[in-house]
Order: structure tokens, then C-alpha cells, then sequence
């Protein structure tokens, strides 16, 4: 058992109720605190106390999962936690215990190589890095499970989101994202060596092989489009690996936040998780959809296009933040888990790819996208959804395996698994799968309430504080027995039936302690809560992905309607006050109240606003992909002496030893004809070089065009009487900030 997790359990048994009250906003009633974040497991770690606030960051001790495998056996998981830097391996039988082994590096996502004899990790952020993992040996019988050992380590360059592995001519190659670089690159794994590489626009934050690993799908998680355009979107790329070609798959208008890839298994059709952003529309209201829709984009990889849009959403209730996409074996469904909404939506694969083949030629994707109809044939009668919810925080990765699908929970240091049993004839029910679900509570919990047979009836069921503590002391004493690395035990919830012949069999397994927030991880996980919002559409994520910014123009009603802004990012806001492009909130703590009121359109609870205020106050500039080795290159620092100068006059308002900016508003000469103001904050410059477009109005994608097109601070012609050299220099330490 670890010190920190002994230590927060020893504060808060030994604390008294009316100062936990004082310290930390929350209530007494654990029900009450559930319905803060919305539906939520009664074991979620949202549903438990709060650290005390001068515990800090010291008492987040979390695992973090960000990625998993499953070998081919089915025997072990292996898992990648990114706030422990450590990878996992999980034995599936419930009998051995976990191992654990420590990485050089906070890692982001994992693949085995060909063989399952190692694996490849990656993370690192700005410091990227990979790890070849030796787990396994072959012999008669098929491999060897031996001591998870380090082989090599290397550089892999900046932010690497995602890995994968493919074996060609007996070589094994692996690739990486570098998200930030907006990089693909191409690695012997012999000697760790990059053989090619590919620019791959904004943000290639994920990517899949074909079956036939002949051909890499790449996601793009944000628009590298101006934003005061009609037309604004996130696109997909895909990389022939044979010829080395890359092609660039446009999407619709609005398409955003790609976080996930599956390909179905003749390597046809890539689906990946996606939002819809009505960029263009008043934020006057987000029921229906009105301001953020939640949807999986089907890609045609041959054909490279767009071939359709299926909606995840409800008419009245949303599914905000889809994260990561699975196909079933058998090729029967496609599974989505719904970050934001703590749940999994299966729907019918070979019925949506029916839908490409049976749409007119002159219709254009998106054509009937909106299927809240039923498939029938004969007595078979399902929803294009089926929702099942868990109500743990955070589920992103996905695992379908036989008939079970696994679903990380960041948040949770958590495994979920649902399996779906289908026994026709069905009967369906105008809101049996779109209702509010109850939180979902453990088997023995409802049992012992008397309460396990009414659920599916519709019928509450009660579960006292005392039986989750029950099982929040039991996974305590199985870890302590096993010094943190228990066995991966399953332990049931009640069973979710939205229609007659439907059932989701639904569990959760602990890779550690339950986890006791801190403020701060609290706030975060408020941050990434489409719970939160009316008719759970969205959550700041929607338009914040990491707290940063989106790169659309969205037209708020903090400065009337028909003049839209271009997203800030959330980094240093409650230090740079005033808030908003217009300067219309006083600081951050106004500016994140005002977000739950006019953005969730919900009312907030106060401690839950102070977590989001904690929250954004610990962020951290990520170091720019211009740096060398951490410092400011020849050019930049070239460009820094430009930069300071009284002939540029950038420091005049971009006060290097304030966040740079002055904290004031200016006229820069970026007024749109419907703006109704002037005057617009000086944002800061830190990690400028990951916000564009620039400016109010979003129109510049570069600091080049901003400077020699938009004349921003340099009217005068300054920037124009620079040589190409000082030029260079000059952007070049910008872009390093």
C-alpha cells in the first residue's frame, strides 16, 4: 500500500464532518453529491469525499489508464497509466495479481509488436519517447509469459499520441503520432531509427492500420482551417505505406474533435469518433442539439471520402465527448464509448453501412444521419442505439473481445465491461432506451435492498452510503493484502434491460484503490462532464480539448448575437484577467460560472466551480516543438532581440514578464463589421504556437500571415522592412514561447 492513499484515508477518517464541510464545499449526502456531477455509479470516485485542499497535487497518487491491449489468448491485459508512469500487465482469471513495472515516461497509448513478444509504448509529451517492452517468449506450445523488461529506449520527438506496429519483409516497423509536431513518422524497431516520415497537418492525434497494415488512417483532432470561414473542419488523412503517398480526406462543415479510429475487417470503411459543431448558430440554447452534436464519421479508405455521418445522440438527451470506436468480432456492431457521459453506445454495423449503399446518388453524406427510427425485419425490432450506462468518469479506450466489449475509465483506475444479450422477439419502447438511467449500483448492493428484480420495471433502487463504503473497504483490504497489485476482480452491476429481449450485462474491475480526488481532479473531471450539461450535449472539452482551444469562432451571448469569436485557450486565464477576447468577464472565476450558466445551461454548484477554478489554475505550458533540447534555438533567440526592440514594439503589450500581455484590451484593427466592440484582450503569448487561427476573428492560421497579411502591431510597415532571415528569426521565437 502506498503512503499518499494511507495518508488521504487517515485525513479523512480523522477529520470531523463540520470541517470537512468547511474545507471542502461538499455535503454530507452522497446522493447529493452524485447529482452535482449527474448519473454516476454510487462507487465512482466522483461520488466519494474530497482531499483537503492544502493536500494539494501531493495527494494525487492515480494511475491514469490511458491505452490497453489484449493478447490474442485473452489471458492479460496490458495497460498503460499515464499519471504513474508505469505499464501494467493484468491477468484476466481473477487469481494472480497485476505486475507493475516503472517507465521513463508518462505514457500515451501502446501495440504489441508482431509475435505479442513486445511492445511498443509511447508518451513523453514534450519530451517524447518509445519503449520496446520484452513480455513474452515462443515455444511449442505458443509463448511464454516472462518479467516485463525495458529492451531500448530512444527519442521519438514531440507529444507521440498514438502507436502502432507492422511487420514487412521481416522487419518490424513501428509508427508515431506526434500530435503537436503534426508529424507521422515511420521507425525501424530494431534500432529505434526514423526511415520516413510524413507532415500530417494539425494534430494527428490518432490513427489505425488497415487489416492488411498496408495503409495508416489518421485522424486529425482539430481544424487547421481560418475560422471565418463558412467552412471549417478537422480532416483525416491516410498514408499508403507501400507507395509512401499521403491523401488528404476532407470532411463536412463543422466536424471536430477526432479522438478514435476502428476499420472494419475487409479494411473498407475507417470509423471514427467525431463532434459536429454549430459554430455558425447563436448559442441561445443547447437543447436539441442546438449548439453540439456528437457523431462517428465513416470513411471510405479506397475511395478516400467521406462516405457517411451516423449521429449518437437522442432527441432529447445527448451524448457528449465520443471517444474511443470498436467493432465486434463477429462484425455485428459498432461500439462507442461516450467519455462525457460515462457511457457505451452499440449500434448495428452492417445497418449503417446499408444506409451508404441505399442513399440516392445525388444525396451528400449526412443524409438521413439523423435515424431515430428502428431497424425491423419481421419480428426483429432494435433502436439504431442501444445505451448503456456506467456512470464511472472518463471511459475513452476501447476492447471488444468475443462477446465482451472493455472500456478504460481514466478517471477511475477502472475496467469496464459490458456484454450485450439479444433474445428476440423484441419490444421497444418509445423511451426505453433515451431515458435518465438511475446510477448503475452493484448486484449484491441491490440485493441486499431487496431492490434487484425492479430496475428493468423502472423502479428506484435505494442504495445506503453504508454498502458503497462496504465495497470501497473490501477493495482496500484486497489491495493491502497484495501490496497494490490485487487481483482483477469483476464485480457486477445490476443489469440494464431497455427492452424486452435486451440486456446488458455490465461490471467493473479495479486496477487500484478507488481514488480520492483532490480538488483539482475534481475540477477536471467537471471539465470533461457532458453530465453537467442540459440534456448532456457537451462539456468544455467541446470546445476547450485540453483546455485549450478548438479553433472555430462561436457566436456567445456575453456580447450580443450575429458576431462570432474565435476560442481562447483556457491556459493561464484565471492569472491573465480579464477573460473573454472581448474582456467581458472580470477574471476566470466569473468566466468559468458564466460557463455553466450560458454554455451547460445548467445551474452549478459553487464547489463544483471552485474544483473547475482549481483545476485550471494547476495547467502547465507545454514546452514548444521549436524548442532544442528545452531552449530557445539560434533563431529564436535572434528573434527575441527583434521581439524586445523598440522598432518591432511587440514587448509593448506583450510584457515578458507577465504571462506576456499587458492585461489591458486595444484597438488592433481586427473589428468585424457586427462586432459591437473595439477594443480586445492581449492574450498571452505562452503556447501560442498551438492556438491558432489567430486573432478575434480566426482568420489567420500562421504568425506569418498574421504579421505580414493582418499587419497585427505592425501597421507601420516594421515587419515588411525586416529581411526574410529577421523574418524567420522573429516568428520563430514567437512560435517558441
Amino acid at each position: 500500500m502506498k503512503m499518499i492513499p494511507q495518508l488521504a484515508r487517515g485525513v479523512l477518517r480523522s477529520l470531523s464532518v463540520a470541517l470537512v464541510f468547511a474545507l471542502l464545499f461538499t455535503t454530507s449526502n452522497a446522493s447529493q453529491r452524485v447529482a452535482a456531477q449527474g448519473v454516476a455509479s454510487p462507487y465512482s470516485a466522483v461520488a466519494g469525499e474530497t482531499l483537503p485542499e492544502e493536500i494539494g497535487r501531493d495527494g494525487e497518487n492515480y494511475l491514469g489508464p490511458t491505452d490497453f491491449v489484449l493478447d490474442a489468448q485473452g489471458e492479460y491485459f496490458y495497460v498503460a497509466c499515464g499519471d504513474a508512469n508505469a505499464l501494467m500487465r493484468v491477468p484476466l482469471d481473477g487469481v494472480a495479481p497485476s505486475e507493475k513495472i516503472e517507465l521513463p515516461f508518462n505514457p500515451s497509448k501502446l501495440a504489441f509488436l508482431p509475435g505479442e513478444e513486445r511492445l511498443a509504448i509511447v508518451g513523453g509529451d514534450a519530451n517524447g519517447r518509445i519503449a520496446i517492452v520484452d513480455i513474452a517468449a515462443k515455444n511449442d506450445q505458443g509463448r511464454d509469459v516472462k518479467p516485463m523488461t525495458i529492451l531500448q529506449t530512444a527519442r521519438v520527438g514531440h507529444s507521440p499520441t498514438d502507436v502502432a506496429a507492422r511487420e514487412v519483409d521481416g522487419k518490424t516497423f513501428v509508427y508515431v503520432a506526434n500530435c503537436f509536431a503534426g508529424i507521422v513518422r515511420e521507425i525501424d524497431a530494431a534500432t529505434l531509427e526514423t526511415t520516413r516520415e510524413w507532415e500530417a497537418g494539425r494534430e494527428p492525434y490518432a490513427f489505425e492500420l488497415t487489416p492488411a497494415r498496408d495503409k495508416l488512417v489518421i485522424a486529425n483532432r482539430v481544424t487547421d482551417m481560418p475560422a471565418n470561414l463558412n467552412f471549417t473542419h478537422a480532416n483525416v488523412r491516410i498514408i499508403d505505406l507501400t507507395t509512401g503517398e499521403l491523401s488528404v480526406v476532407e470532411l463536412n462543415n463543422q466536424h471536430n474533435l477526432l479522438h478514435d479510429v476502428a476499420i472494419t475487417a475487409d479494411g473498407k470503411y475507417a470509423f471514427i469518433s467525431g463532434v459536429s459543431c454549430s459554430y455558425t448558430s447563436i448559442t441561445s440554447q443547447v437543447s436539441g442539439g442546438w449548439i453540439s452534436e456528437n457523431c462517428v464519421l465513416c470513411v471510405d479508405i479506397d475511395e478516400k471520402k467521406l462516405a457517411e455521418i451516423y449521429f449518437l445522440d437522442d432527441a432529447e438527451l445527448g451524448s457528449g465527448n465520443p471517444w474511443g470506436v470498436a467493432i465486434s468480432e463477429d462484425g455485428e456492431r459498432l461500439i462507442v464509448s461516450i467519455a462525457g457521459t460515462d457511457e457505451l453506445i452499440y449500434l448495428p454495423l452492417k445497418s449503417l453501412i446499408e444506409k451508404i449503399n441505399l442513399r440516392p446518388e445525388w444525396a451528400r453524406p449526412g443524409y438521413g444521419a439523423y435515424s431515430y427510427q428502428t431497424f425491423a425485419a419481421g419480428e426483429v425490432q432494435l433502436p439504431m442505439r442501444l445505451r448503456v450506462k456506467f456512470g464511472f468518469k472518463g471511459l475513452r479506450q476501447l476492447i471488444a473481445r468475443g462477446e465482451n466489449v472493455y472500456a478504460l475509465a481514466y478517471y477511475e483506475d477502472a475496467i469496464c465491461r459490458s456484454t450485450l444479450r439479444l433474445n428476440p422477439p423484441f419490444s421497444h419502447f418509445e423511451d426505453s432506451y433515451v431515458r435518465q438511467e438511475k446510477p448503475p449500483v452493484t448486484e449484491e448492493a441491490a440485493r441486499r435492498e431487496g431492490a434487484l428484480d425492479k430496475e428493468p420495471d423502472g423502479v428506484p433502487i435505494v442504495v445506503k452510503d453504508a454498502l458503497a463504503e462496504e465495497e470501497t473497504a473490501a477493495t482496500e483490504a484486497l489491495f493491502d493484502d497484495n501490496d497494490g497489485l490485487a487481483p482483477l476482480r469483476f464485480t457486477p452491476l445490476v443489469s440494464r434491460v431497455p427492452m424486452r429481449g435486451v440486456v446488458f450485462e455490465r461490471a467493473f474491475a479495479r486496477l487500484a484503490e478507488r481514488p480520492v480526488l483532490t480538488m483539482r481532479r475534481r475540477g477536471e473531471i467537471m471539465f470533461h462532464d457532458a453530465t453537467a450539461c442540459f440534456e448532456n450535449w457537451l462539456s468544455c472539452v467541446t470546445c476547450h480539448p485540453d483546455a485549450r482551444a478548438d479553433g472555430f469562432n462561436w457566436d456567445l451571448l456575453n456580447d450580443g448575437t450575429g458576431n462570432l469569436k474565435n476560442t481562447k485557450s483556457m491556459l493561464l486565464s484565471h492569472e491573465t484577467p480579464p477573460c473573454m477576447i472581448t474582456g467581458i468577464r472580470a477574471d476566470g472565476e466569473v468566466a468559468v460560472r458564466a460557463g455553466f450558466v450560458h454554455i451547460l445551461f445548467t445551474t452549478y454548484k459553487e464547489e463544483n466551480a471552485c474544483c473547475v477554478d482549481e483545476y485550471l489554475k494547476a495547467l502547465e505550458p507545454m514546452p514548444s516543438p521549436r524548442l532544442v533540447d528545452g531552449e530557445l534555438s539560434e533563431s529564436a533567440r535572434r528573434g527575441k532581440k527583434l521581439f524586445d526592440s523598440e522598432e518591432i514594439g511587440c514587448a509593448v503589450c506583450h510584457l515578458e514578464d507577465n504571462y506576456f500581455t499587458d492585461l489591458r484590451l486595444h484597438r488592433v484593427g481586427s473589428q468585424d463589421p457586427n462586432d459591437f466592440f473595439n477594443k480586445f484582450d492581449t492574450p498571452t503569448l505562452i503556447e501560442v504556437w498551438r492556438t491558432a487561427p489567430y486573432l478575434n476573428t480566426g482568420a489567420y492560421t500562421t504568425i506569418r500571415e498574421l504579421l505580414e497579411e493582418g499587419k497585427h502591431g505592425v501597421k507601420d510597415g516594421q515587419f515588411d522592412r525586416l529581411s526574410k532571415e529577421e523574418q524567420d528569426d522573429l516568428i520563430e521565437y514567437v512560435l517558441s514561447l
